[in-house]
């Protein structure tokens, strides 16, 4: 399954990486747009994200494994 969605990941990577790597800050997207525009493609709303994002850190900084993925799909 992660092979057939390899281009999709890669694809947000690269958008992530992009926007955040853009210096121009008239050129950067809205962050609340872009982060509104992640989550849908992610097919989570917005708080959804949000949750995963403190739940993931949370994880990191106990050392603790993250049971769930960014994706709904899996």
């Amino acid at each position: 399954m992660y092979r057939n969605c390899g281009g999709f990941f890669k694809l947000l990577e690269e958008t992530v990486e992009g926007t955040l790597e853009e210096k121009d800050f008239e050129k950067r997207e809205n962050g609340e747009i872009f982060e509104m525009k992640m989550a849908l493609m992610l097919g989570r709303s917005v708080s959804e994200m949000r949750e995963l994002a403190s739940k993931s850190e949370a994880c990191r900084m106990e050392g603790i494994d993250v049971d769930e993925f960014a994706n709904k799909m899996f």
